[in-house]
C-alpha cells in the first residue's frame, strides 16, 4: 500500500506542478493576468512579482505540497478515477481539486468575493478560467498515468484474500 501510495503522490505531484506551469504562462501571458503582478503599475497590491528574487524557490516546492495533500486526501479514491476511465475519471477527479481546492476552499474564490477589498472582477475570471485549464490537464493525464503505472493492477491484487492472492501471484 505504501508503495502505491508513493507512486499516486508523485503522479499528483508532478502533475500539478506542471499544469500549474502552462496554466499560469496561458493566464498571464495569453489571458491577460501579467497586468494584474508587478512590476505592471496596475498590479494588485498584496501579489508578488513571480519573476521576483526567490520566487522560483518558494513556487515549485509550495505547489508539490499542494500536490501531496491533494493526494492524500485523493488516494482512497483512485481506483474509481481509474474506473471510470482517463475522461470521466479525469474530470471527476479535476472536479473534485476544483470545487474543494479553488472555489470553495477557505481562502479561495467565494473567500475573496467576501473578505477582500480589492479584487477585480478581471483577475477573478482570469483565474477562474486558469485553474479550469489547470485542472482540464491535470485530471485525465493524472488518471492516465495511474493507469499506466498499473495502480489499478496493485488495487485488484490488494483486494483479493490471501489464498485467492498467492494462486494469483502463482501464474
Amino acid at each position: 500500500m505504501f508503495k502505491s501510495f508513493v507512486k499516486f503522490a508523485l503522479i499528483v505531484m508532478v502533475t500539478m506542478v506542471v499544469t500549474y506551469f502552462i496554466a499560469g504562462l496561458v493566464a498571464r501571458f495569453v489571458l491577460g493576468g501579467d497586468e494584474f503582478y508587478p512590476p505592471s503599475p496596475t498590479a494588485i497590491s498584496y501579489l508578488r512579482d513571480p519573476a521576483g528574487p526567490g520566487m522560483a524557490l518558494i513556487i515549485w516546492p509550495a505547489q508539490a505540497l499542494r500536490g501531496l495533500l491533494f493526494a492524500i486526501i485523493l488516494f482512497p479514491l483512485r481506483k474509481r478515477f481509474m474506473e471510470l476511465g482517463v475522461w470521466s475519471g479525469g474530470f471527476v477527479f479535476a472536479g473534485i481539486i476544483f470545487v474543494v481546492g479553488f472555489v470553495a476552499a477557505s481562502g479561495g474564490m467565494i473567500e475573496h468575493f467576501v473578505w477582500f477589498t480589492e479584487y477585480p472582477s478581471k483577475f477573478a475570471l482570469i483565474t477562474f478560467i486558469e485553474i479550469l485549464i489547470q485542472v482540464a490537464i491535470m485530471g485525465p493525464w493524472a488518471v492516465k498515468w495511474m493507469k499506466q503505472a498499473a495502480l489499478d493492477k496493485e488495487l485488484s491484487t490488494l483486494s483479493m484474500p490471501h489464498t485467492v492472492q498467492a494462486a494469483h501471484s502463482s501464474k
